[in-house]
């Protein structure tokens, strides 16, 4: 039996993600590039003529260093059991039968603009990924919460395995719960099997023209309107994917776009 169970562990495997480079490398360009203008304003730049400020300099490297190898410490683990992990804080453990809430959030980041080439060469070899600074929170029915977020390497890996196991039981409640007649809610949005309700707007479902995640917000339009019927933060609305996961599948005309984290997002 204790063989079997490890075979299966095994075939089934664990995904381990590190700290990622971007934040750390981001970290200290800013940090280098404050030191050097200091020293750039001095009337003298020799380090003998200023020993205060070259002691502080050192200090500030030397908690630089001290950073980048305890944030490098910092790790994400996605097994068959749930998810870990791991920082300079201690561990967080979660089960995936525990999980019963997603919040999500992305965040373009115009890396380019603030660190020039070095920024330009970093967003460019990480992808549409390295544009965007990504954040899943996780919450559980005993108000336990566990992020990931784009400090990790490969963040919208681990954020599609951990939405792919997470997302299908509760879109499958929710599609459960809309065919006995009742209305679901996503915090202050509701859902119907034929009415998107918000503050004081009943929208059919067969009026919706769009639904999306328009960069940091939740938009969904209506026939025959210019603005946005919904305009919304997308993480102040509960398990927002899986609301445009079930409005898809009842309103047809809206795209549908599965659950890959940045697909949905429209920069």
């Amino acid at each position: 039996m204790a063989m079997g169970a490890a075979t299966a562990a095994m075939a089934y495997g664990e995904r381990r993600f590190g700290a990622s480079y971007s934040a750390r490398i981001v970290t200290a360009l800013v940090v280098l590039g404050f030191l050097a203008g200091i020293w750039a304003s001095q009337p003298d730049p020799r380090p003998a003529a200023h020993p205060a400020l070259m002691w502080v300099s050192l200090g500030i490297l030397g908690a630089l260093a001290a950073f980048w190898i305890l944030f490098g410490k910092s790790a994400l683990t996605i097994s068959d059991a749930g998810i870990r992990r791991e920082s300079m804080f201690g561990q967080q453990e979660m089960a995936w039968s525990q999980i019963t809430e997603t919040r999500y959030r992305v965040t373009p980041v115009n890396v380019y603009a603030h660190f020039g080439l070095v920024g330009y060469i970093m967003a460019m070899s990480s992808g549409k990924a390295g544009r965007a600074q990504l954040s899943l929170e996780l919450l559980s029915g005993d108000a336990k919460k566990l992020k990931v977020t784009s400090t990790f390497r490969d963040a919208a890996d681990a954020i599609g395995l951990i939405l792919a196991r997470v997302l299908p039981p509760i879109v499958q409640n929710v599609k459960t719960r809309l065919q006995r007649g009742e209305t679901v809610r996503f915090g202050s949005l509701g859902l119907s099997a034929t009415t998107v309700m918000w503050k004081n707007q009943s929208i059919p479902v067969s009026e919706v023209t769009k639904a999306e995640l328009l960069r940091t917000n939740l938009i969904v339009k209506r026939q025959g309107k210019w603005l946005a019927a919904i305009s919304v933060r997308s993480d102040k609305i509960p398990n927002v994917l899986v609301f445009l996961e079930v409005l898809e599948s009842l309103a047809p005309q809206v795209k549908a776009t599965g659950v890959d984290p940045l697909a949905r997002v429209r920069m």
